[in-house]
């Protein structure tokens, strides 16, 4: 499984990162701009990933906006939402609207709050039959 990690916080994406050692071949990003540059860039070598861990509040770009931009360019390669990569939104934010934006804005799978523990995390990966 390829996986990469978005977050502006160094020690979130090395919790997350340390979760995923040994489950998760992970690439990191700052904020959503490059994520969405390695996004693209992994699909242009058709290696792609399994799986966006995408925090919400970053500076450069937020996680919404980098998901709304992976959404559409999986869309303008026709790509349906069902078949695209799965986006899993972090956010210290955890009111039913954050948690309903973030899968409607995000077209996400799922969204985690912060801080994350790695049972969390690994159970919603077994939800979404990416682990065992």
């Amino acid at each position: 499984m390829r996986c990469l990690i978005v977050d502006d916080d160094g020690l979130g994406r090395e919790l997350v990162s340390l979760y995923l050692e040994g489950i998760a071949d992970i690439d990191i990003a700052e904020n959503g701009r490059d994520a969405v540059e390695k996004y693209l860039s992994a699909c242009e070598s058709s290696i792609g990933y399994d799986i966006i861990i995408l925090d919400i509040i970053m500076p450069v770009m937020d996680g919404y906006e980098a998901a709304r931009t992976i959404r559409r360019h999986e869309k303008e390669r026709g790509i349906t939402p069902d078949k695209g990569v799965n986006i899993i939104m972090l956010s210290s934010l955890n009111t039913p609207k954050d948690v309903i934006e973030a899968y409607v804005a995000a077209q996400s799978a799922a969204h985690l709050v912060k801080p994350v523990t790695e049972e969390r995390l690994l159970k919603t990966l077994r939800k979404l039959g990416l682990v065992e």
